[in-house]
């Protein structure tokens, strides 16, 4: 699989997420925040099945016309989706198995872990072993995952998917170094993945450990020039160690490869942003809510930076369509009542503050003083 998981029969793709994080300061108003989300909520379609609360980047180039594929279309059989016809063979493992990937395939996880369990009392088999670990996953039943994963590793010792996949378990069970120490091992046995070095690269990057991370980064377009998730990643890395130009020219390359990239164009957005580039910075959010127009970060983003712009009323619009698609979204509260702030709209900035200091009541960057006292 592209970012790491890989499933037993057949090759696939996988994409992630990643956006800046990072808060940016209005010089004479106090903070907007571009960014305040705490646990990212993975919308493509197999990346809470590998990375969980992991940051990730996105997907491979797309033509500007052509529709995203999905990314089970080849994950596990030479004909994705297609289970076998008739009844089940229930001595017949390899029968069984593909059965389970249908089932998977489908979203009936149940039902995979059914069949794939079926096949291994048949017959004990590495593939199957992992396959059932992925959907124990998506099942978010992650010791048993790992048990099956540990058991492909067992028997295909030699093989990297297991172990990539272990890694990326690892850390979404908190054992972040022990996931790097799998991506290590798994780098040995395929040093020509670039998928490899970009994972461990998140891992590093979950513990900002920077330097490491931007090493795997450029590690993966040194084996795959054309790779646009780590152009984004890498990207990522730099921005959050306030390279922004430097980021800004990955994200560059990264559209190059992905011109419809979402995560690309915000995160350049972002970087530009951080220059105190505003008109560049609100293009490039505006691309991305082109692209994806229900997703309450970019509004909130975009709002920040026409606040910084000085275009206060644009942005506690764009605060406000944030707070319609998240209505939990603490930091667009407090972006919306600081700029109602400015704007001397005191009784609505008030009460936004005050929705914001109840979802999240030690936060109080970005809320002036009058609106903290009792």
């Amino acid at each position: 699989m592209r970012l790491g998981v890989r499933l037993g029969d057949e090759g696939g793709t996988s994409k992630n997420e990643q956006r800046n994080d990072a808060g940016c300061a209005d010089s004479n108003d106090g903070p907007y925040y571009p960014r305040f989300v705490k646990d990212d909520t993975v919308r493509k379609l197999l990346t809470s099945l590998v990375l969980g609360l992991l940051a990730g980047c996105a997907d491979r180039a797309v033509e500007p016309d052509q529709e995203p594929e999905n990314p089970f279309a080849k994950l596990l059989d030479p004909l994705p989706g297609d289970s076998p016809e008739g009844e089940p063979n229930l001595q017949d493992p390899i029968d069984l198995r593909q059965r389970g990937n249908g089932f998977f395939a489908n979203g009936e996880y149940d039902q995979a872990v059914a069949f794939y369990s079926a096949s291994l009392e048949v017959k004990e088999d590495a593939k199957t072993y992992f396959n059932r670990g992925i959907a124990y996953m998506s099942k978010n039943e992650l010791d048993k995952a790992l048990a099956d994963y540990n058991k492909a590793v067992e028997m295909e010792p030699m093989e990297a998917s297991p172990r990539i996949n272990r890694g990326l378990l690892l850390q979404r069970m908190g054992k972040t170094a022990q996931g790097i120490g799998d991506l290590t091992e798994a780098l040995k046995l395929d040093a020509k993945d670039a998928s490899i070095p970009l994972n461990r690269g998140l891992l590093y990057l979950s513990l900002a450990m920077h330097e490491q991370a931007l090493a795997d980064f450029t590690k993966a377009l040194e084996l795959d020039p054309n790779y646009a998730d780590a152009y984004i990643n890498r990207g990522y890395c730099k921005q959050r160690m306030k390279q922004y130009a430097a980021a800004v020219k990955d994200l560059d390359e990264a559209l190059q490869l992905a011109p419809r990239n979402v995560l690309a164009f915000s995160n350049r957005g972002n970087s530009y942003m951080q220059m105190g580039e505003h008109d560049k910075a609100i293009a490039d959010l505006s691309e991305a809510i082109r692209l994806e127009t229900k997703d309450a970060q970019l509004f909130n983003n975009r709002g920040s930076a026409y606040g910084m712009k000085g275009e206060h009323a644009k942005a506690a619009a764009d605060f406000t369509r944030a707070i319609e698609l998240a209505p939990d979204f603490a930091p667009a509260y407090r972006n919306r009542g600081l700029a109602y702030h400015i704007l001397n709209e005191r009784d609505t900035a008030r009460a936004d503050f005050a929705v914001a200091l109840k979802l999240e009541p030690n936060v109080h960057d970005g809320i002036p003083r009058e609106y903290l006292t009792k």
